[in-house]
């Protein structure tokens, strides 16, 4: 889209409001449906900031405009858009999903917007720029990374959670029946979302969740686990400044505070652990509420996650389905009546949200694994809980494993 076309559009935003309208019906089918937007709710500020000193602004709407107006251009792993024979990128191997907004920066650079495909084949995003810093994005990002932590080298992030893994008091870090082409799996995973929970009550304004060195080139933040000696476990990376935004490297267990004075932290600087949940109450399954057997929620369980029920029950009917899925909630809410732990409770980062993990045993015997986890949320003005959708094991041991280790034997890595 050329700038001229689109500056007629925002600058007759009021004489175009039904198109505006219809142009955001569309980017539903066209910028949402490119990725999850992880950043929705900064994603227009983020925009306009690099507006800044244009003279120009959007809003949600003009945003809406340039995604119906502008195709999604596919680049593949290095950025580029073409392949060496000079076709373009195909869609199973793009890496990434550009948009060109036809908007300037201050300094007359072109601004895209781009989301990057992730280890599970969806696209997240949605980042703005210029393609020089897209093009320094694609860089680090070929690096080996733990969510917001990059190393210079593959084997030093291979390294750091081999070193965290063998520090703690001793834990099952891996599965034994989902195999993962990295050692640790469930340790990267823990790493990233704590780090995320720290951040947003950072945000918030909760102090010693992340804290910066004096002359801010280091940063520390407490994992909220115990080392084999009973000492918090602190991980201290490096700050680097690059682009318009601050990225952290090379993180390294902190085994003594002489090397964090070193950098220059404060004596007094504690990093305090991430919290979870105000009251127990709400980690705890209430018996005495029911479970909503709602039917669009079990629709989208029995439809639209039946790839994720056992290969012997994926082709009978969905009242079959509903029936036998009935039947294992009901005897998932008789053994908590006597074991309060069976149901275990899970943090959703991306709601920063507690629910609760049901163990669903479609067969009703309880000698083997159960076949999937139900994902419940709590509904504490009904006294109820919402059936949300179906988790395999492993993803459901990683999102339990924030708030503490299961001791279920149910949820147990050595058994997934």
């Amino acid at each position: 889209m050329e700038t001229k076309k689109f500056n007629n559009v925002i600058n007759n935003t009021s004489s175009s409001n039904n198109v505006q309208t219809k142009k955001q019906q569309k980017v539903k089918t066209i910028l949402y449906t490119t990725g999850y937007i992880k950043n929705s709710k900064t994603f227009v500020d983020e925009l306009n900031a690099l507006l800044n000193g244009t003279g120009k602004s959007v809003t949600l709407s003009d945003i809406n405009c340039i995604a119906a107006l502008n195709s999604i251009q596919n680049r593949n792993k290095h950025g580029y858009p073409q392949e060496s024979d000079g076709t373009s990128i195909a869609e199973n191997n793009a890496q990434y999903k550009v948009l060109k907004t036809g908007l300037l920066d201050c300094e007359q650079n072109d601004i895209i917007g781009w989301f990057t495909r992730k280890r599970d084949n969806r696209f997240e995003g949605i980042k703005w720029g210029t393609e020089a810093s897209f093009r320094k994005s694609v860089s680090i990002e070929k690096k080996f990374n733990i969510g917001d932590f990059y190393f210079d080298e593959w084997m030093d992030g291979c390294s750091f959670l081999e070193d965290i893994a063998n520090s703690t008091i001793p834990e099952v870090w891996s599965y034994k029946h989902s195999p993962s082409g990295l050692k640790h799996p469930i340790l990267k995973s823990y790493i990233e979302n704590i780090f995320n929970r720290l951040k947003q009550e950072h945000a918030n304004g909760e102090l010693n969740k992340i804290i910066f060195s004096q002359d801010g080139k280091w940063m520390m933040f407490n994992t909220n686990l115990l080392d084999k000696f009973f000492h918090e476990i602190i991980i201290v990376a490096e700050v680097r400044h690059i682009g318009n935004k601050d990225l952290y490297f090379n993180p390294k267990r902190s085994k003594k505070e002489t090397d964090r004075l070193k950098k220059k932290f404060d004596k007094d600087a504690k990093p305090t652990t991430p919290k979870f949940f105000e009251n127990v109450d709400e980690v705890v399954f209430q018996t005495k509420w029911s479970v909503d057997r709602d039917f669009d929620k079990f629709t989208h369980i029995i439809e639209e996650r039946g790839n994720r029920f056992p290969t012997e029950y994926k082709g009978k009917r969905p009242e079959i389905l509903a029936r036998t899925l009935d039947n294992a909630i009901d005897y998932a809410v008789t053994i908590t009546q006597r074991n309060y732990k069976f149901i275990v409770p899970m943090y959703r980062p991306q709601k920063d949200s507690i629910q609760l993990l049901m163990p669903i045993y479609l067969e009703g015997t309880f000698q083997n694994r159960p076949d999937f986890a139900l994902v419940l949320t709590p509904n504490p003005t009904n006294e109820i809980y919402i059936p949300e959708t179906i988790l395999p094991l492993d993803a459901a041991y990683q999102n339990a494993r924030l708030i503490a280790k299961p001791d279920e034997t149910w949820l147990n890595p050595a058994f997934i």
